[in-house]
């Protein structure tokens, strides 16, 4: 997937090393009063122009989220079946307002800028997280906030978190081709302009919209080891070829947590129809010799406040996945413009939980010339489950969505996005196994649900 490379370096590929060493070496790229400057704290009394200068960029991002079930989902109605409100004390954090914020740091080395070699680059990312997202309360299988997905250590889902979420240096050998090896970051894959991807803060929310999920079975949320090969036969293709460790490892050393490996490959196609630009992307993966497949692990399905242990699925089947997207401009383009977006994969089904999913909708950047700056999106999305046993007991069958938002670009650093999503869930009437204290239970299916949201995002 894309998110093996770092932006930086594929902008570099696709553009040249020219072009790039243009935009950084402007005169005053961080400088500019309080409403026009593109970072919240400036040029550091010029510091920061200067590092930019010699080829060192150090970003700083915090994000937060509130939303809110306006109707539907796992209301009190359903859950008030259960004597004690059983269901409640044994999935917390089922309230119908959640907040919680991310931040975001990510250091940037070049080395031919540094001075020291042409051609390389080292990116480091720490990522943190505090307070609680809607979790099972919407009722959905894809989560209605992807941005509190960031980062995902195992074992701490909906507790504050701190982690090193990426450390990778990539050396070019050429124009043409270049490596990439070290811990890397993969919510930037499957990336498309107008849907986003995991990494957005500036497109849809539901994950539904911004990934395909039948990757999830072979590819870990955002970090793990891993070695690639970069390629740019051509100025409008790009593309890699690598491998990875099959599981996630952030908040944890990355060599204990080795089991299973995953082939991919993400090819771009950029283009122009009518003289307006767009760009294809597909890719593949196949993950092998995954020691143990636990469904209720990858938060990109809700599924782990609805498995228990008794329920997880331990495997050494073998997975793959296609996945495919695409945007083309009917008007204007990456300066200026909107068009359709389009979203697809399928995968084997077995052992992955996610047998197809597909998104479509309408996107744009900017709102004529008075608003040229925001970015919008309506769409919808489906998935298609599988017909594994563990989900057919738990009641999880196909799921449908319909999303919309308006980022609004208050100044160059601040960002508030409105955002609303309807829901048709995967999730009907399940059987729960005995936890704990807690006995079995039959838990009734979420009605078709309304979220909204408000996103605020500052790049400081």
């Amino acid at each position: 997937m894309r998110t093996m490379i770092p932006m930086a370096i594929l902008a570099t590929l696709a553009f040249g090393h020219g072009a790039q060493a243009a935009d950084i070496s402007s005169e005053g790229i961080y400088s500019g009063d309080l409403f026009s400057r593109p970072k919240l704290s400036g040029d550091w009394g010029g510091v920061r122009n200067e590092m930019a200068e010699h080829g060192v960029t150090l970003d700083l991002e915090a994000t937060q989220v509130t939303q809110h079930v306006a109707s539907g989902g796992y209301d009190g109605s359903l859950l008030s079946r259960f004597p004690g409100n059983r269901v409640s004390q044994r999935f917390p954090g089922l309230s119908e307002t959640a907040s919680d914020a991310m931040f975001n740091m990510l250091l940037k080395i070049d080395t031919g800028k540094a001075g020291l070699w042409p051609g390389g680059f080292l990116t480091v990312r720490g990522e943190g997280r505090v307070g609680d997202s809607l979790g099972l309360r919407p009722g959905s299988l894809m989560p209605v906030n992807g941005d509190a997905l960031s980062p995902q250590v195992p074992k701490h889902a909906n507790q504050d978190v701190l982690a090193l979420t990426e450390l990778n240096y990539a050396q070019f050998l050429s124009e043409r081709f270049g490596i990439a090896f070290g811990l890397f970051n993969m919510a930037d894959g499957d990336r498309n302009e107008f849907a986003g991807s995991l990494r957005s803060r500036s497109h849809f929310m539901n994950v539904g919209m911004r990934i395909s999920p039948v990757i999830g079975a072979a590819v870990p949320l955002l970090t793990t080891l891993g070695v690639s090969a970069l390629f740019l036969p051509t100025r409008n293709i790009s593309g890699q070829i690598g491998l990875i460790n099959a599981e996630e490892t952030a908040g944890y050393d990355p060599f204990e947590r080795d089991h299973g490996t995953t082939f991919l490959t993400e090819w771009q196609f950029k283009h122009a129809l009518a003289g307006l630009p767009g760009k294809q992307t597909v890719g593949f993966v196949y993950g092998f010799d995954r020691k143990k497949l636990d469904f209720g692990a990858d938060p990109r399905l809700q599924l782990s406040s609805l498995l228990t242990a008794g329920e997880a699925i331990k495997t050494n089947a073998d997975t793959w996945a296609l996945f495919y997207n695409a945007h083309q401009y009917l008007q204007g383009d990456a300066k200026g413009g909107w068009g359709p977006f389009l979203r697809a994969g399928v995968s084997d089904g077995h052992p992955n939980p996610v047998k197809w999913n597909v998104a479509f909708g309408f996107g744009g950047i900017g709102v004529g010339s008075w608003r040229s700056h925001d970015t919008w999106g309506v769409g919808g999305y489906a998935l298609g489950a599988s017909n594994e046993a563990v989900l057919n007991r738990l009641g999880i069958h196909d799921e449908t969505g319909f999303e919309a938002f308006y980022n609004a670009a208050v100044t160059p650093w601040l960002q508030v996005t409105a955002d609303v999503q309807y829901i048709n869930s995967a999730l009907t009437e399940a059987g729960l196994p005995a936890l704990g204290p807690f006995p079995a239970v039959n838990l009734p299916g979420p009605k078709d649900a309304w979220v909204v949201g408000f996103r605020t995002r500052l790049d400081f």
